[in-house]
C-alpha cells in the first residue's frame, strides 16, 4: 500500500456540514414520499437491493446514529440488517422514520463542543468526528442518487455533490490512491496524497466511479479509484 494521506484535500465547516444534513435529508424524506409501489421494488444499481432496500438502510443508520448505535456502520452485516428490518415498510413508513431519525441525529450532533469536530469519533469510528458526520451527507447524496437512477429520474446536484465529492477526495487518500489533483467542474480544487496527475471532468460521473456505480475508463481512470474496493492494509 502506498503512503497514505494525512492533511483532508478540504475540511467542511461544521455548520455547512449540518445544514447540508437537513436540507438533503428533507430532500430524501421527499424522494421517497414520490415513489409509487412499483418504484418501491425497482431493482437499484447496489447489487441484490430494491429501491426499498437503499431507502431502508439510509433510515436505518439515521435511526441507529439516533439512539447511539455506532459500531459497525459501513460493514455489510451492518447496512443489511438496516435494510432487512425495513422492508416491509411502505415508502412513507420509511420517511416518516427518517424526518423523525434526522431531527434526532441532528440534534445529538448539535450537543458536541466545538473542540469535538475535529477530535476522535465516538462508536469506534476510524477518524474525526467531523469526517463521521461528514458520511451522513454523503450516504444522503449517494443514495438518493441511486433511488433517482433507479426510477429513471434526472440526478440532482448542489452542496450533497460537492460534499460527497470531499469525502471520496479524503477516502481516496487515505487508501493510498494518487497523488492527483481533482479538478473537477463546479468544484473546489482537491489535492489528493499533496496533488498530481490532474482529473478533470463532471463531478457526478467521478463520484459514481469512485464508488463502484460506473466504469471508470472512459474517464482515464482504473479501478483503484473505487472506495470500496478491497485494500491492503
Amino acid at each position: 500500500m502506498r503512503r497514505r494521506q494525512v492533511d483532508p484535500p478540504l475540511v467542511l465547516p461544521r455548520r455547512e456540514v449540518m445544514d447540508g444534513i437537513a436540507e438533503d435529508c428533507q430532500t430524501f424524506v421527499d424522494l421517497l414520499h414520490s415513489v409509487d409501489a412499483a418504484g418501491w421494488h425497482t431493482p437499484s444499481r447496489c447489487a441484490g437491493w430494491e429501491v426499498r432496500d437503499v431507502a431502508g438502510h439510509v433510515a436505518g443508520l439515521f435511526a441507529d446514529v439516533a439512539v447511539g448505535r455506532m459500531e459497525g456502520h459501513g460493514l455489510p452485516e451492518v447496512t443489511a440488517r438496516q435494510a432487512a428490518e425495513r422492508r416491509d415498510r411502505t415508502p412513507e413508513q420509511v420517511a416518516r422514520e427518517l424526518r423523525k431519525a434526522g431531527r434526532l441525529c441532528l440534534a445529538v450532533l448539535d450537543g458536541f463542543p466545538d473542540d469535538a469536530w475535529l477530535a476522535r469519533a465516538p462508536g469506534g469510528f476510524p477518524g474525526p468526528l467531523r469526517r463521521a458526520v461528514l458520511v451522513l451527507w454523503y450516504e444522503l447524496y449517494v443514495h438518493g442518487d441511486d433511488i433517482r437512477a433507479a426510477l429513471g429520474r434526472a440526478p440532482e446536484r448542489g452542496p450533497g455533490l460537492r460534499a460527497s465529492v470531499v469525502h471520496v477526495a479524503e477516502t481516496l487518500g487515505l487508501w493510498g490512491w494518487g497523488p492527483a489533483t481533482l479538478r473537477l467542474d463546479g468544484i473546489d480544487e482537491l489535492p489528493v496524497r499533496g496533488g498530481g496527475q490532474p482529473v478533470t471532468g463532471d463531478p457526478l460521473a467521478f463520484l459514481r466511479a469512485a464508488t463502484g456505480r460506473l466504469d471508470p475508463v472512459p474517464l482515464g481512470l482504473d479501478d483503484r479509484v473505487n472506495i470500496y474496493r478491497e485494500v491492503a492494509a
